[in-house]
């Protein structure tokens, strides 16, 4: 056998599995397409409760689209003579700069979704101990105030109070209102256990919930970044981000040692040359 066929032979195996690299990619964005799709409906979009859950589900299943993009970035390079391939990671790479975009809004919105969220239970649960203290407080007036057993009937029904059976009704109105004064204590008495075993939700405690999604959502982020590329751009985000920030120090640096501009120019058009 020829030398010549040798390399070919090796190569032959990897050439074949760039498809079958770009079919698993696109089973992860499928994937993860299934895995958000019920998070998304139905649309909420101004619900604090709807924003944190579709943000807990994009943080926990990110992981699926962006090994496939890695595994289609894969699959380009080693079948570069499959154009089908080739158009694909492109575009994925293009939509990777919206995902890593949308991940570093996840910090802020996180962080209002779950201020807002814990508000709105506060303030629920302090509507619903008020309203009962308020009801237990007509019941008392409406008891004191009962001329008779009837008209106490008739003040409970009303109120949506205590039921009284046949035997309760025939009972003395003293009695009865005792009667129903104790109930009504127990009930006052429940009220202020409740409100002890439940006291409002500060703030602090979404802290560590939210820093684990914000450092979740900037890992996300960056990951997506190096990945992502803008159109007709030879860099990734990542790098181009890398590529400013190391500009700007430049700047700053020739800045400060008194450099001209002419050189400082100089310096960063020597940089847009450099790989």
């Amino acid at each position: 056998m020829p030398p010549s066929s040798e390399p070919s032979r090796h190569a032959s195996p990897v050439l074949l599995s760039a498809p079958g690299l770009g079919v698993v990619a696109l089973v992860l964005f499928v994937l993860f397409a299934s895995l958000v799709a019920p998070a998304l409906f139905p649309l909420q979009l101004l619900d604090p409760a709807w924003q944190l859950s579709l943000a807990g589900t994009l943080i926990n299943t990110a992981a699926f689209p962006l090994l496939g993009l890695a595994l289609l970035q894969i699959a380009a390079e080693l079948g570069p003579h499959d154009p089908l391939l080739k158009s694909r990671a492109t575009l994925c790479s293009q939509l990777a700069v919206a995902a890593a975009l949308g991940f570093l809004l996840l910090l802020p919105l996180q962080t209002i979704a779950g201020l807002r969220t814990s508000r709105t239970v506060n303030n629920a649960q302090a509507a619903r101990i008020q309203g009962a203290e308020a009801k237990l407080k007509a019941l008392h007036q409406a008891v004191a105030g009962a001329a008779s057993n009837a008209d106490l009937n008739q003040q409970l029904q009303k109120l949506q109070g205590p039921v009284l059976g046949p035997a309760d009704i025939t009972q003395p109105l003293p009695l009865l209102k005792a009667q129903v004064t104790a109930v009504l204590d127990q009930a006052a008495l429940q009220i202020s256990r409740e409100r002890e075993a439940s006291p409002p939700r500060t703030p602090l405690l979404l802290l560590p919930e939210l820093l684990r999604n914000a450092l979740a959502s900037l890992a996300l982020a960056l990951g997506f970044a190096a990945l992502a590329r803008r159109p007709g751009s030879n860099l990734s985000l990542l790098q181009e981000l890398q590529s400013r920030m190391r500009r700007s120090k430049q700047g700053r640096s020739a800045r400060r040692s008194g450099t001209t501009d002419a050189d400082y120019l100089q310096q960063l058009s020597r940089g847009d040359r450099d790989p």
